[in-house]
């Protein structure tokens, strides 16, 4: 009997152990094991041998890692459902084409359902809509521009070839019968976004292809309307005049209006914002020898201009970033003669469109637009008037027409595609319906406004949360924490169809607004210290927990991930980045990190420690993208795969160096969500067998 005991002791004992040991495995395995290289020379870095790309044994752990990744993520169940929704709601067509208004005649393009684009007309008083062109399949409508009476719509056509080269054109379409004229313009330049017209509207002025292949960005030429384009002549930009030159980048547009009897050219110098700016009256416009004279030079810090018969309005911000408008007199175009007509205030202004009955100028305000309208009227000169908006979000377009009343712009939100409004003169705003909002699922998502007060700042940390109607932010629901930083534009609330995919899950996401410029100005930090204060903020105020609360970096080779992670771990679930900066480029920075241990608070891979609870990460580094090599990411998660305490929190890697992964967007958005939704616990995302 003792012996049976023993034995049957025994058996389950030896059966118990393999037992124990795979029960020591997290459910979706263990990471590749690092090559048997020497693991480093210097003390503080032992996994420096991941950096040498060219290494056999290097690249193939790489592979390992990216094969490992791609089968944890494909074993997430809610992956192809989330990819097979993210699909459709891409292919949903909302209103955020172009819209522009002249003469009471309103012109968009609308896409059909077969993908053909149309380019079209509608009446703003009878809001009867006509088809004035109907691209081919294979092609589409780059841009378009009305002539200043409305009577011809110049449009751009791109085709791609066999070879896949995109071959543009331009067309000129008369609106009265939808006729195409036979003015062949070809040899425009291939990245042409807009046309000038002359006031009487009997001539177009487009940019050509340069003259010297990547050495200059082309002349402005002149075609009137019904001659041959043999007979067209350059009248401003590069290699036109010996007294007017341009450099690599310049480029060169036109400007006018029915009401002005001035030619405007506003000349953007690469990718700066500071324009300069020239003038001539339109009876002197003849080529080479036109008689231009320069108003402004980019240390005028110019930003935008309007003509408006003989007066000029300009966005300038020399005396403050935020911006202020000016008037100045054409008759005598001295820019240090302009009279201020809206002062600058703590709003930072962004476009403008002049209309009969003043000016309509577009404000931001703590990640928000502002529509405020200013008088010219000689009592009541530059007194202005906010105008009440339908939602808080971003206005996208704005413009007006010198002869009419009123003005005409798009709305939208992170929670509202793009709507078209007119502001009356009256100061009322209505929705005119050109577009109409898809439904797709928005109306059932709910949006709040924070605004967290930042150390040290006067400007409060603008945050949206966007959440399913009738939830409580009892902090019990997955919050994805993201940051939208830009200039202009590019920094307000958007809208976009594909977060449906995420909120749909019963989760929350929070948005966080920061102007680029604020960025530069401590460029090391790459905004984590708003993405630190914002998660804080979210977890104190109880909408959202640690447990929960998940974070991620969509551009390429940044810090703001890696700063997180290393510099508060407890705050987060998960997170998730395309690569990471996460340390020094260059010897000399390492050996000034040797003196002064601080500099690990800028570059994160330094404030990695062992034994501490990491939140689980999610690297996808795309070799020769971002700022960042790809082996900064292996390297962050190599040291993550050991450091992390937490077993439970995977670090996870991949990359298409040495083919091991092809770039799919929404394929990888399905990934990333996904893997995100699955370390906070949310139902229908777990690892499958």
């Amino acid at each position: 009997m003792a012996v049976k005991r023993y034995l049957q002791h025994l058996f389950i004992v030896s059966g118990w152990l393999p037992l124990m040991a795979q029960a020591q495995l997290p459910d979706w395995g263990d990471y590749p094991a690092l090559p048997k290289l020497s693991q480093g020379t210097a003390v503080d870095d032992k996994y420096s041998f991941l950096e040498s790309l060219s290494d056999p044994q290097v690249r193939t752990w790489m592979r390992r890692q990216t094969d490992f990744t791609n089968t944890v993520l494909a074993r997430i169940s809610g992956r192809k459902a989330m990819l097979k929704r993210l699909k459709l709601l891409q292919g949903t067509e909302y209103g955020s084409t172009t819209l522009i208004e002249v003469r009471g005649m309103q012109f968009f393009v609308l896409s059909a359902a077969d993908g053909r684009q149309r380019l079209m007309m509608r009446n703003a008083a009878t809001s009867a809509e006509r088809l004035l062109y109907l691209a081919d399949v294979g092609q589409s409508i780059s841009f378009f521009s009305a002539s200043p009476d409305a009577s011809v719509v110049g449009l751009g056509i791109v085709k791609t070839d066999m070879a896949g080269t995109q071959r543009p054109v331009l067309r000129l379409v008369k609106t009265s019968d939808a006729s195409v004229l036979k003015d062949n313009l070809t040899g425009n330049a291939n990245d042409i976004k807009d046309l000038g017209w002359k006031s009487d509207s009997s001539a177009v002025y487009y940019r050509k292809s340069p003259v010297r292949q990547n050495a200059d960005k082309g002349a402005i030429w002149q075609h009137t309307l019904g001659s041959k384009p043999e007979t067209d002549v350059a009248v401003i930009g590069p290699g036109v005049s010996k007294s007017r030159k341009f450099s690599t980048g310049d480029v060169v547009m036109l400007k006018s209006n029915a009401s002005s009897g001035y030619m405007l050219a506003e000349v953007q110098h690469g990718s700066a914002r500071d324009r300069s700016l020239y003038v001539i009256r339109q009876e002197q416009l003849k080529a080479a020898a036109s008689p231009w004279i320069r108003l402004a030079s980019p240390s005028d810090k110019i930003r935008s201009a309007w003509l408006s018969g003989d007066q000029l309005f300009v966005l300038s911000t020399k005396k403050s970033t935020s911006g202020a408008i000016l008037r100045l007199d054409l008759k005598t175009p001295q820019l240090n003669a302009a009279k201020e007509v809206l002062p600058a205030s703590s709003d930072e202004l962004l476009d403008m469109a002049v209309a009969r009955n003043g000016l309509y100028v577009h404000a931001a305000e703590n990640g928000y637009s502002k529509l405020m309208r200013v008088s010219l009227g000689a009592e009541n000169v530059g007194k202005n008037e906010e105008l009440s908006l339908p939602q808080q979000g971003r206005i996208s377009q704005l413009n007006a027409d010198p002869e009419n009343d009123g003005a005409l712009f798009v709305l939208e939100a992170a929670n509202a595609a793009p709507l078209s409004y007119r502001a009356f003169a009256g100061g009322q705003v209505k929705n005119v319906e050109v577009f109409r909002s898809p439904q797709i699922g928005f109306h059932r998502i709910s949006s709040r406004n924070l605004s967290i007060s930042r150390p040290g700042s006067n400007k409060p940390l603008a945050v949206t949360l966007l959440y399913p109607q009738g939830m409580d932010l009892d902090g019990k629901h997955p919050c994805l924490l993201t940051l939208e930083t830009g200039t202009g534009l590019a920094k307000l609330a958007r809208f976009d169809a594909l977060r449906l995919a995420w909120l749909e899950q019963d989760a929350v996401m929070a948005i966080i607004y920061l102007p680029a410029d604020e960025q530069k100005k401590r460029a090391t930090s790459d905004g984590v210290d708003e993405l630190l204060l914002a998660a804080d903020y979210l977890v104190t105020e109880a909408y959202t927990s640690p447990g929960k609360l998940v974070a991620q970096e969509s551009g390429a080779g940044k810090q703001l991930i890696a700063q997180a992670v290393s510099r508060r771990p407890e705050l987060f679930a998960a997170v998730q980045s395309a690569g990471v900066m996460s340390e020094f480029l260059s010897d000399k920075s390492k050996k000034a990190y040797l003196k002064s241990k601080t500099i690990g608070e800028v570059y994160p891979y330094l404030n990695l420690k062992d034994g501490t609870n990491y939140p689980a990460t999610l690297l996808s580094a795309r070799f020769a993208v971002g700022e960042a090599p790809v082996w900064m990411s292996s390297k962050f998660t190599a040291r993550l795969q050991a450091a992390n305490a937490n077993k439970s929190r995977p670090a996870l890697f991949r990359t298409d160096f040495a083919n091991g992964w092809k770039l799919d967007p929404l394929a990888e958005l399905a990934d990333n969500w996904s893997f995100l939704l699955w370390q906070t616990g949310q139902k229908g995302f777990a690892i499958r067998p």
